[in-house]
């Protein structure tokens, strides 16, 4: 239930799923049914990765809810959050719950300047707080070059992070990720189930999981 690193590309894990503490998933994704789901796909492992804000006031429920249904449940389930990731570098989430939740980090939000946009997710990547960056891709119409690239990839291996590759966005791009691969970056899989039937579905990123399993 605690927060743990994570590197696999084992498709019985699936770690980034939401559930109806947030205002757009589907009604019947409730933290037990997200369990049921789970265990009848054949899932070994899975985490919760609610959306999550710095005034959040539904987390302690969220937190004992995700507890309670899990005792009996023979899953290995973690609990934590997806935070969205500010200009200034920093990421969207209460301190407190940081250090012992599973935390993913992502971009919900176009900055405009390839710049300030490379800095803060460099600002995240270097946050030891932050275990996971999230369905990771560029904004639209903006050119990142191949040094960049390599240059992101050095600080997630630097920083121990693993890159998440999303079924729900189809993330990160295939050329990202062969760089990302040749330079060591970890991989994991999430779904970003907003919906039973997308919990622990990746057939529509095969291709990206083959690249990166790639030698």
């Amino acid at each position: 239930m605690q927060k743990a690193a994570v590197n696999t590309m084992d498709k019985l894990a699936d770690y980034h799923i939401h559930s109806t503490y947030n205002d757009h998933s589907d009604p019947d994704l409730t933290i037990n049914n997200v369990i049921q789901i789970a265990k009848s796909k054949g899932l070994k492992k899975i985490a919760f990765t609610e959306h999550v804000r710095k005034s959040s006031d539904w987390i302690p429920k969220y937190l004992d809810e995700i507890q309670r249904c899990a005792i009996a449940s023979s899953l290995d389930i973690l609990s934590g959050f997806e935070a969205k990731i500010l200009q200034n570098g920093d990421i969207d989430c209460p301190s407190e719950y940081r250090t012992e939740y599973f935390v993913i980090a992502s971009f919900h939000s176009v900055f405009g300047n390839k710049q300030v946009w490379i800095n803060a997710l460099k600002s995240v990547i270097r946050d030891p707080t932050v275990d996971v960056i999230g369905h990771l891709a560029p904004e639209p119409g903006m050119k990142v070059s191949e040094s960049e690239i390599r240059s992101i990839a050095e600080e997630i291996v630097q920083n121990r992070k693993v890159v998440e590759l999303n079924s729900k966005y189809r993330r990160p791009p295939l050329d990202w990720i062969l760089t990302f691969k040749a330079k060591g970056v970890r991989f994991h899989l999430g779904s970003d189930a907003h919906s039973l039937n997308s919990v622990g579905s990746f057939e529509n990123i095969n291709d990206l999981i083959v690249a990166a399993n790639s030698l």
